[in-house]
């Protein structure tokens, strides 16, 4: 992946701003690659705080799905949601 060292023409589709900041690179990974590849290139934790900063750009059932995947239950979700919330206001 772009993040380890591939090529950023490889890439060009997550880079399409040529916002390369970390986090933006993991939400986009999270958005449109192989879910396998994410898992494989990230830790748990790092998918969580990135997905838990962003949840509100991905739609229902794309937010459920990662939800499973990341093991994140709702009691852990609505504080996020409300920390961010908060944050933002």
């Amino acid at each position: 992946m772009l993040y380890l060292g591939m090529e950023e023409k490889d890439k060009s589709y997550l880079l399409w701003d040529n916002d390369k900041s970390i986090e933006t690179l993991i939400f986009r990974a999270l958005m449109w690659e192989d879910v396998k590849t994410v898992l494989k290139e990230f830790d748990e934790e790092t998918l969580k705080k990135v997905f838990l900063k962003y949840y509100f750009k991905f739609d229902e059932r794309n937010q459920n799905f990662w939800k499973i995947v990341l093991n994140i239950d709702e009691n852990e979700f609505n504080k996020s949601s409300k920390r961010e919330f908060e944050k933002d206001s």
